[in-house]
C-alpha cells in the first residue's frame, strides 16, 4: 500500500537492481532505505556496488532469500575499472526489470551496460542524479549517456531537473532523507509586517507557494488560478505570493505583476509562507521541503501527482497538475471555511511529526517504478 492509499500496481514478480558507485552521502542513504523497503514489500532485489559497500545494507535473515549482491570494481570517480563494471551489469540485465542507479557515475555505468544488448532484454532505468559540472567533459558525457538511456531521472536539484526535462520521459525532484525537523526554520518577521512589506492591503487574502518558477504544468495552473480567482469571486481580494526560484522567475515577476501574482525575495520564504492564509505545495518546490511547510502548520493544497501527494496524507487535498478548476475550488473552500483552515493546519503539523520520511521514500519509489514500467519503449 502506498502513502497515497492506493494499491501499488507494480507486479510482485518485478526484479529490481540498485546500482551504486559511491559509498556515502544522502543518495546512498536513500538507496539503503529503498533496498530494505522493497524487500519488505516482497520484491526480488539486488545491489550492484563496490565490495566496500556490499554487506552494509542491514538485510535481515528473513529477507535474505530474495536479496542478491553483485560486486562491481567501480568507485565514485572514473577509473579504468569502469568498462568491467559496465560489462558485469550488462550480463545481469536479462534477469532484471527495473534498474535504479544512484548517482551520476552509477547511472553512466547503467547506461553503458546497454551496449550490445538486444532491445527486448532492456530493463527500464531510473537514475538519481546529483548536481554535475556541465563544463567537465567526463561529467557532461555521463549526463548525456543518462539522457539517452534512462526512462526516469530524479534530480536532487532544480538545475538537474531542468537539464533532463524534455530529454527523458519522467523527470522529477528526488526525495532525500530529512533526519530531523529543521530547528532553524524560525519565523523572524511578524505576519502583519510581512504583508505590509509585500504591499498587501488590509483584508487581502494571501496564498503563498515555493513552487519552482520554471516551465512546468503545475506552475502554469497556479498562475492561471491566480489570474482567475478574483474574477470568479469579486467579494474578496486574493493575491498569490511565489517564493520559488527558477529560470522563469524574472519573467513571471514582470509579466504577472498585474494579475494578482507577487514574486517575493527567495530569502524571505519562511516568513512569507508563515504569513499566508493558504499555502500550495507541489512536486517541484525550491527552498522549502514538504516537511518544512508542514512544520509551519499552514492549511495547504497539493498540486501534482497523487503519488507525490501521499507525503501529505489527509493534511492537504490533492489537485491534478493541469486542473485550474479544482485548484480554485480547493483554495476557495479553505478561504471560506475558518474551521477547515484550522483543521488542515493542525493536520499538517501532526503529519510532520508522524510521517516517516525514509519509509515513505521507498514506497513512493515503487509507485514511480510502476509508472516507468508502463512507459512505452517506442
Amino acid at each position: 500500500m502506498s502513502e497515497s492509499g492506493e494499491v501499488n500496481p507494480l507486479s510482485a514478480d518485478t526484479r529490481i537492481l540498485h546500482v551504486l558507485a559511491d559509498t556515502t552521502g544522502p543518495v546512498v542513504e536513500v538507496a539503503k532505505l529503498a533496498v530494505l523497503g522493497h524487500l519488505r514489500a516482497g520484491f526480488k532485489v539486488a545491489v550492484a556496488a563496490h565490495r566496500s559497500l556490499l554487506g552494509t545494507f542491514g538485510v535481515p535473515e528473513e529477507l535474505a532469500g530474495e536479496f542478491r549482491e553483485i560486486e562491481l570494481t567501480a568507485r565514485r570517480r572514473l577509473t579504468t575499472a569502469d568498462p568491467g563494471s559496465a560489462f558485469t551489469l550488462h550480463k545481469h540485465y536479462q534477469h532484471v526489470d527495473i534498474v535504479h542507479a544512484h548517482g551520476l557515475h552509477a547511472a553512466t555505468l547503467a547506461g553503458l551496460a546497454f551496449t550490445g544488448l538486444p532491445a527486448r532484454l532492456h530493463p527500464k532505468v531510473v537514475a538519481t542524479i546529483e548536481s554535475f559540472d556541465s563544463a567537465n567533459v567526463i561529467e557532461k558525457t555521463g549526463a548525456e549517456i543518462v539522457g539517452r538511456t534512462a526512462t526516469a531521472v530524479l534530480g536532487t536539484t532544480e538545475p538537474v531537473v531542468d537539464y533532463y526535462g524534455g530529454r527523458v520521459p519522467v523527470v522529477e525532484r528526488a526525495e532525500l532523507v530529512h533526519p530531523d525537523i529543521d530547528a532553524d526554520l524560525t519565523v523572524r518577521t511578524p505576519r502583519a509586517e510581512v504583508r505590509r512589506e509585500l504591499g498587501l492591503a488590509q483584508g487581502t487574502w494571501m496564498v503563498a507557494s515555493p513552487i519552482a518558477l520554471r516551465d512546468h504544468t503545475a506552475l502554469a495552473t497556479v498562475l492561471d488560478a491566480a489570474d482567475q480567482i478574483n474574477q470568479r469571486r469579486r467579494d474578496r481580494k486574493v493575491v498569490f505570493v511565489l517564493t520559488g526560484t527558477g529560470k522563469d522567475r524574472s519573467t513571471i515577476s514582470r509579466e504577472f505583476s498585474d494579475r494578482g501574482v507577487l514574486v517575493a525575495p527567495a530569502g524571505d520564504l519562511v516568513d512569507v509562507a508563515a504569513a499566508a492564509d493558504v499555502v500550495i505545495a507541489s512536486e517541484t518546490m525550491t527552498g522549502l521541503s514538504h516537511e518544512d511547510l508542514m512544520q509551519l502548520s499552514k492549511p495547504a493544497v497539493f498540486i501534482g501527482s497523487e503519488r507525490r501527494a501521499g507525503i501529505w496524507g489527509e493534511a492537504a487535498k490533492a489537485v491534478p497538475a493541469d486542473d485550474t478548476e479544482v485548484l480554485l475550488r480547493e483554495i476557495n473552500h479553505l478561504l471560506d471555511d475558518p474551521a477547515g483552515r484550522g483543521t488542515s493546519a493542525v493536520a499538517a503539523k501532526k503529519r510532520v511529526i508522524d510521517v516517516s520520511n525514509g519509509a515513505a521514500i521507498s514506497e513512493t519509489l515503487l509507485d514511480l517504478y510502476a509508472e516507468v514500467d508502463a512507459v512505452s519503449d517506442s
